[in-house]
């Protein structure tokens, strides 16, 4: 099946950025910081949601007065180091230079701006990309994915039907179809299997 939407939105982590080896590291030391057990095991299975509600599905119920200074120690380790060790998913770039001379590229993340853009430099992709914005809690228009999504559409008076959204989640999936857009499922990421999805893909180089 052919692409054929000029529009195409990415999600960052399990999607362009194999990041999860970077993030449950320094999650397990931010925790380890403060002095925290938790009632998972950390795994891929966690990567997608902002880091306060991962964390609040994490901590036990008496731990969870600590959690914002965890997010402190995390976001202190992980942009003034781990974030730059994290490494694209074979063909990324390969396939955005490609995509980049016939579409019109644009990322949205629930990940922060800061390491977003610090990933973006360090992999050399963040000049093949229109745009880039990261859900912001603290900005009502930029509240989740849903909402930064439809904002992108209005600001750049994008044409939802020509238009579609590449993630690993069933989240990237519900904030797809909340915006009337098409959905391409990321096989490759940390997600479950989402079967309603308008396109599945193995490897990002089938996107050519």
């Amino acid at each position: 099946m052919r692409i054929s939407e000029n529009n195409l939105i990415f999600d960052l982590d399990g999607t362009l950025f194999d990041s999860a080896p970077e993030i449950l590291l320094c999650l397990k030391k931010a925790l380890q910081l403060n002095n925290i057990d938790i009632k998972d095991d950390l795994n891929k299975s966690i990567i997608g949601p902002p880091l306060k509600e991962t964390l609040k599905n994490l901590v036990q119920k008496k731990d969870t007065v600590k959690i914002d200074k965890i997010i402190e120690n995390f976001i202190e380790l992980y942009d003034s180091d781990y974030c730059y060790k994290t490494k694209l998913y074979k063909g990324v770039q390969e396939t955005l230079k490609i995509l980049e001379k016939k579409k019109n590229l644009m990322l949205i993340t629930n990940k922060r701006i800061a390491p977003t853009e610090k990933m973006l430099k360090n992999a050399k992709i963040s000049e093949l990309f229109d745009n880039y914005f990261s859900v912001d809690p603290n900005d009502q228009s930029k509240k989740d994915k849903s909402t930064l999504i439809s904002k992108t559409i209005k600001d750049y008076k994008i044409n939802p039907k020509n238009t579609a959204y590449i993630g690993d989640t069933m989240g990237d999936f519900l904030a797809s179809k909340k915006n009337n857009i098409k959905f391409i499922f990321a096989g490759w990421g940390y997600g479950k299997y989402v079967k309603d999805a308008d396109l599945h893909l193995n490897d990002i180089r089938e996107m050519l």
